[in-house]
């Protein structure tokens, strides 16, 4: 198979941004906290009343800001909002009940303690641009505001680890590739951004995917990956996930040599078995995916199953040693098998 391995959601992000970018003017803000401590606690609310009181008084330009984008964008008027101040959870389930039958939300708040709430309560988390005009000196000036827009997909792309399709192309090839985990975040990112662009991977966004990574950040069981492949001692493909509890949810990758963005998601879905992972989260299905295996699941059956294996812990790491033949895993092969150990020089 010979994979087009992306972005987890490129095509829908392309069609939100396009959306959002529509936009005309707003005053610009650059008051956003980045601390979670900042926040009042709304518990067992989501009453937007509340919410706006409180943000009147913490952070009245970033209600502003949140006015501004909705009148200037007609679109984000159809999307729920959201905030740190939100019982993320309750409203995931108000819009179960209402059987909501888009994928996107929207929010202003994008720093890390916030991404792993969302990252907790199931979203995938995407950047968007909006563009604003404001008037200055006489004269109109166009600039980039950052958005979040997290996704919750009304359709869901999902597999147990177990269920991957392993073709014989990849159990032949699959000896020359090496695979790791955590060993090279930077290069990842990298990676992904010279195939993609920055897409929705913005530099903001990257850096707030970081601080999860480097665990400067800390948030319940959330943790932030990097996955890497490698060809003697070469990148040559990987992808960014998070993993919550016993669910591992692929984000967003790239390959760099034919077949290795298939090698690395088969390698990976032999791990995440091994390690005992019970849901495999892709997001949007694509082809590619389906191809491997993944199936679609409504949106309530997913929000069962995550909050069910969130709370079942799973270590993710590579077994038996830190940069492992891809034969060990996909082809059981014996990992002390001299002829495919790695050169770790």
């Amino acid at each position: 198979m010979e994979e087009k391995k992306g972005d987890e959601d490129m095509e829908g992000v392309e069609n939100d941004r396009n959306k959002l970018e529509d936009g005309s003017s707003m005053e610009k803000n650059n008051t956003i906290s980045s601390e979670e401590d900042n926040y009042t606690n709304i518990d067992d609310n989501i009453n937007i009343n509340k919410i706006v009181a409180i943000m009147s008084i913490k952070e009245p330009e970033t209600l502003t800001k949140i006015f501004n984008l909705m009148k200037a964008n007609n679109c984000l008027n159809y999307y729920p909002l959201l905030t740190p101040y939100h019982n993320i959870e309750k409203l995931v389930n108000m819009l179960l009940e209402e059987n909501y039958e888009y994928e996107n939300t929207w929010c202003v708040h994008y720093h890390a303690s916030f991404i792993c709430r969302l990252f907790y309560e199931g979203f995938i988390p995407v950047a968007s641009k909006q563009k604003v005009q404001i008037i200055e000196n006489h004269e109109p000036k166009i600039y980039k505001e950052y958005l979040l827009i997290p996704k919750i997909h009304f359709i869901r792309s999902c597999m147990h680890p177990s269920e991957i399709h392993i073709s014989k192309k990849v159990k032949k090839k699959c000896k020359q590739f090496y695979i790791t985990i955590n060993k090279d975040f930077d290069g990842v990112v990298k990676g992904i951004v010279e195939k993609h662009g920055q897409n929705w991977l913005y530099p903001f966004i990257q850096e707030e995917f970081k601080k999860i990574f480097e665990k400067k950040v800390n948030y319940k069981n959330v943790q932030m990956h990097s996955v890497e492949l490698w060809y003697e001692d070469e990148l040559v493909a990987g992808e960014l996930g998070n993993t919550v509890g016993s669910i591992y949810t692929s984000l967003t990758g790239f390959q760099r040599k034919s077949s290795a963005g298939t090698i690395q998601l088969c390698a990976l879905a032999k791990l995440l078995e091994h390690q005992k992972f019970q849901l495999w989260d892709l997001g949007m299905l694509l082809p590619y995916k389906k191809e491997i295996g993944s199936k679609e699941i409504s949106m309530k059956e997913f929000f069962e199953r995550h909050r069910k294996f969130k709370y079942i812990d799973s270590e993710f790491k590579v077994p038996f040693m830190d940069k492992l033949n891809c034969a060990v895993l996909i082809r059981g092969l014996d990992p002390s098998d001299p002829t495919i150990q790695p050169n770790l020089t």
